[in-house]
């Protein structure tokens, strides 16, 4: 993870996207463990219903991943929860080809192995049942919506514990700037609330 985004954490990126007006939160999504963390650059993957499709779902899925840089997260929007869009396997070759995580708007499985694998994937839900024969890929690198969340290939994931916030590739560097202020403002917080504790606690 790079030395400049090691302070982000999604709460706080949701709070400074706040303070810009901009709300690019994409709500409802829960890590597949509990430490998982992704930071990265969006590369945006359109999932479609479309049964018996030429083209297998996990064909189409390892080629988004051979079409994204090292260090990305892919944000993958299907259009429905019903089977998973995600799974062990493409979990395999996204650790194996540098893919730093997977946001899916949409169902997962294989959690077992992807945890094993501390792939960092994050998903609105898991299901046993398989993509195969049931959805397939219809876009990589064009813009998807995750809910109201439009998501930009080179806008900044940023995922954890708390949930997925999404910074528009046009405000990077602006929400980088206000980063240490709002930590040293939260620092400063911390800072008093101990002080009224020890005051309290010495009535």
């Amino acid at each position: 993870m790079a030395t400049y985004y090691r302070n982000l954490g999604s709460s706080l990126v949701a709070d400074i996207l706040d303070q810009i007006g901009i709300q690019n939160s994409i709500l409802e999504l829960s890590p597949v463990y509990e430490t998982a963390i992704a930071i990265g650059p969006a590369m945006p993957v359109l999932v479609q219903s479309k049964p018996n499709s030429p083209v297998g779902l996990r064909e189409g899925l390892m080629n988004a991943v051979d079409a994204s840089p090292k260090k990305s997260v892919l944000v993958i929007s299907s259009d429905t929860t019903s089977c998973s869009t995600w799974g062990g396997l493409t979990s395999r070759y996204a650790k194996l080809s540098g893919i730093a995580g997977v946001v899916v708007f949409g169902a997962v499985r294989d959690t077992p192995e992807i945890t094993k694998l501390h792939l960092p994937v994050f998903a609105s839900n898991v299901t046993p049942l398989s993509g195969y024969n049931r959805v397939e890929v219809t876009s990589v690198g064009e813009p998807v919506n995750c809910g109201s969340v439009k998501v930009v290939k080179g806008d900044l994931v940023v995922a954890d514990r708390d949930g997925v916030a999404i910074v528009p590739a046009t405000h990077i560097q602006e929400v980088l700037g206000r980063t240490s202020k709002l930590v040293a403002k939260e620092k400063q917080g911390v800072i008093q609330m101990k002080k009224r504790l020890q005051y309290l606690t010495t009535k």
